[in-house]
């Protein structure tokens, strides 16, 4: 079986290639990837950058090279929810882009939800319900191309997907490209910034200058806990 995760930033992929043995890297048509095994399980991580457009084609790319069974999307996420807090993690059971629109006449696929795997979401919950390294929550992910600080546009996006528990700038690219190719996929988003926080970007900026290993411990757990399930069906 093949896991494959894809982060936007280097220091998410630094974090979780300390997770790998047998590790190794590769290039295929420009972008690099870290292959190793958790186990018996072989991971594939892939950065793709920042945006929606580096997500899917990230995604893209990564499915046609290495055919993985499940993709997940781990990274960081602003909070757009009073519960989601900082270092809480949002699992999500659905994503949605919150900048698109095709117009109020249209009925396009592109506008609605696109759900994630029922095996992948039930086991992030039962996860919920035992790990100690910090709170996870289920719910709705939105994406678009903007680090959104302002608190009018939150407050705005928030409306719009009242489900929504965080923002981010990939899940829901990579979501979709997984649904062209019918791959199961999941995010799952460690809450950098909170929504209505004074000081909104320091926030994000001190949650990369003081995160504790732990923090993405609770990644690393997800990870065991596919494994482990997945390994007996």
């Amino acid at each position: 079986m093949t896991i494959a995760v894809i982060v936007a930033m280097q220091k998410e992929l630094n974090s979780l290639s300390t997770l790998l043995t047998d590790m190794s890297q590769e290039q295929h048509n420009g972008f690099n990837y870290i292959t190793g095994h958790m186990g018996n399980t072989r991971l594939v991580l892939h950065q793709c950058g920042m945006g929606k457009v580096n997500a899917a084609v990230g995604a893209s790319e990564l499915i046609h090279n290495y055919s993985p069974d499940y993709i997940i999307s781990s990274g960081v996420a602003g909070g757009l929810d009073p519960q989601a807090q900082i270092m809480h993690v949002v699992a999500a059971d659905s994503v949605v882009y919150h900048d698109l629109f095709t117009g109020a006449a249209a009925e396009e696929d592109i506008e609605r939800p696109y759900p994630c795997d029922p095996t992948l979401i039930d086991t992030a919950r039962q996860l919920s319900q035992t790990t100690k390294h910090t709170t996870i929550h289920i719910g709705q992910i939105c994406t678009g191309d903007q680090f959104v600080t302002e608190l009018d546009k939150l407050l705005h996006i928030k409306h719009n997907h009242p489900e929504a528990l965080a923002v981010d700038m990939e899940s829901c690219a990579i979501a979709h490209t997984c649904h062209i190719y019918h791959i199961p996929f999941i995010s799952f988003r460690i809450i950098s910034d909170t929504i209505g926080a004074e000081h909104h970007v320091e926030e994000y900026d001190n949650f990369w200058a003081e995160m504790a290993d732990h923090s993405f411990a609770v990644v690393k757990e997800y990870l065991e806990a596919i494994i482990k399930r997945t390994a007996t069906h």
